[in-house]
């Protein structure tokens, strides 16, 4: 079976794509979850492909984090969803993401429930319990803080900053502000 996969920034992707994502999000999660093609532009997507159809997409998200007076460019991973499951796609789709964030030497920061830890572990992540409420959004206009009360697994890949191994060996919280967010995840 041919796989491919694809990499792509928001602002490139098709109309076809975005509906595709926003479908498989919603079949999966049973909500409405669409993404805002305009809030994605710098975002960048991976597609797998296999037999030329997409069968796994996932997004790193910039994000600007400020941790202990000092500011980080960091990639939010988010949106990862195999269509076709039990085939490899994710781990497919895990390793490029892996891959690419080591080739850029950035850090990716994800959050996940306690359902998905083992696989993105297998997958290639690093992981990390109850991680996610050592990270705030903060609205950088009203000062309005929402920290997370999921207290979610982090997944991470560490990169040149080390950022991850700077959380790690404190007990600070890092604040970041992504718009159009009601809860502290990306």
């Amino acid at each position: 079976m041919k796989t491919e996969v694809i990499i792509k920034k928001g602002k490139e992707l098709t109309q076809k794509e975005i509906n595709l994502m926003d479908n498989a999000r919603i079949a999966d999660y049973g909500e409405n979850t669409k993404m805002f093609k305009k809030d994605e532009q710098k975002s960048i997507f991976f597609f797998v492909k296999s037999e030329g159809q997409i069968v796994s997409f996932g997004m790193l998200k910039p994000i600007k984090m400020t941790y202990l007076g000092k500011k980080y460019n960091l990639l939010g991973i988010g949106n990862i969803l195999s269509i076709k499951k039990g085939k490899g796609f994710g781990k497919i789709l895990i390793h490029s993401m892996i891959e690419y964030l080591k080739m850029k030497g950035k850090t990716g920061l994800g959050f996940c429930g306690k359902s998905n830890v083992l696989f993105y572990k297998k997958a290639g992540f690093e992981t990390r319990n109850k991680f996610s409420f050592r990270f705030v959004l903060k609205n950088p206009w009203t000062g309005k803080i929402t920290p997370d009360d999921e207290n979610c697994t982090g997944i991470y890949s560490n990169g040149r900053d080390d950022f991850i191994k700077k959380v790690i060996s404190t007990k600070s919280v890092g604040y970041y502000w992504v718009p159009r967010m009601e809860c502290p995840h990306w």
